[in-house]
């Protein structure tokens, strides 16, 4: 029973074969003295083949700022990128911004490309009773490997 059960196995896998290159959602964090933290967390967007030894792959990377167990503001970076071959190039970078709580406003945002790296930069403010109380600007960078890893 054993061995047909392998069997099975090794002939579904090589069926129907898994793309174990795709990268999976990871998440980082980031605290803050105060309590508060940011999740940053890696979605795929989209992939698709362009030829026998690279690919192009549009992915984001989101960080979102935590207080009281609740989210204030996030701030997105999608990139488009190449990779293989031994290279990767990030091709256009793209900023989402914005805030979902009482309080908050996004003043600033824009998002850059260099070599193999998206970046997304927001400014938020912490407005209470008309006056600032707290600014925060935080950069999100999504980096590809040659190999396809994102970070």
């Amino acid at each position: 029973m054993k061995k047909i059960l392998s069997f099975i196995i090794i002939l579904s896998l090589a069926l129907f074969p898994i793309d174990v290159s795709a990268a999976t959602s990871s998440d980082e964090i980031e605290y803050f003295s105060n309590g508060d933290y940011i999740i940053f967390t890696i979605e795929d967007e989209s992939s698709n083949s362009i030829q026998p030894y690279s690919k192009t792959v549009t992915k984001s990377k989101t960080g979102r700022y935590i207080h009281n167990n609740s989210v204030q503001w996030y701030v997105k970076v999608t990139g488009t990128f190449t990779y293989g071959s031994g290279t990767s190039k990030c091709t256009s970078s793209s900023v989402s911004a914005k805030s979902s709580a009482d309080g908050w406003k996004i003043v600033n945002s824009s998002a850059s490309k260099s070599k193999n790296t998206a970046s997304a930069t927001a400014t938020a403010k912490h407005y209470y009773n008309n006056s600032v109380i707290d600014t925060v600007t935080r950069t999100v960078k999504l980096t590809c490997s040659s190999t396809g890893k994102f970070s």
